[in-house]
């Protein structure tokens, strides 16, 4: 048997990223997990100092991993933060924070990776999109921002034209609250294991609940004023 394939899971100190981490190194993936704080031990994996918000940082760290391990197989970009208020009260600090972790840190960690992956001629990318990402959510405008970016660019990356086609998925979608409100992380980790594992992996997977899973084509369908209406209550936004 050859060697196991080298997962790099970013955001892995906590929450989704750190339920991935833990599922795939206990199924015998080489994970390397990152965070943005300190190093801590106790995981069945390292943890790596890595702040999606530094270039430095996230080369340093893409770069320890290839001189320990030689390569990296699959990326599953899990570090985000989500801050909520309404759009006009937002300190800009707050907005930019969650552009710069959300979409600018999940892109330098993408194209951290891709060289080595398109040299090798095979590697996969997991990108943890949201509900957020499909539609505006009220009090949240930076943050669904931040997703829809996310959306654009993985859908390029994974673009019928793009050298990547092959080599490529951006695969999650979860709704970003899911932490807070006790949303099942061990059934996102367990989807990201069948994701890695498929030798054909879709574009797409929306693990959410039925209403989440279903608002997106309801987007399309249903005449703005009366989809607006019914997101803002469901939001609880009178």
């Amino acid at each position: 048997m050859g060697d196991p394939p080298v997962v790099l899971v970013t955001g892995a100190s906590s929450g989704i990223g750190k339920a991935c981490a833990r599922r795939l190194a206990a199924s015998g993936f080489r994970v390397f997990g990152s965070a943005r704080s300190a190093p801590v031990g106790g995981e069945p994996f390292p943890l790596l100092h890595l702040d999606v918000r530094d270039n430095r940082s996230v080369n340093e760290c893409v770069s320890r991993i290839l001189q320990e391990a030689g390569r990296i197989d699959v990326l599953v970009n899990c570090a985000g933060v989500a801050v909520g208020g309404s759009a006009e009260e937002m300190l800009m600090d707050e907005i930019q924070d969650q552009v710069e972790t959300n979409l600018l840190g999940l892109i330098r960690c993408c194209r951290a990776v891709l060289p080595g992956m398109r040299a090798r001629k095979t590697g996969l990318i997991v990108n943890m999109g949201s509900l957020a990402g499909q539609m505006g959510v009220p009090f949240q405008s930076a943050y669904s921002a931040a997703k829809h970016g996310v959306e654009g660019y993985s859908e390029s990356l994974a673009g019928k034209d793009s050298p990547y086609r092959k080599n490529l998925s951006a695969a999650m979608h979860s709704q970003a609250e899911s932490e807070l409100r006790g949303w099942n992380v061990e059934r996102i980790a367990r989807l990201v294991e069948r994701v890695v594992r498929s030798r054909r992996p879709r574009f797409r997977y929306t693990p959410g609940p039925f209403v989440e899973r279903i608002a997106p084509v309801a987007r399309r369908i249903i005449p703005d004023r009366l989809f607006l209406s019914i997101l803002s209550g469901f939001y609880g936004v009178k």
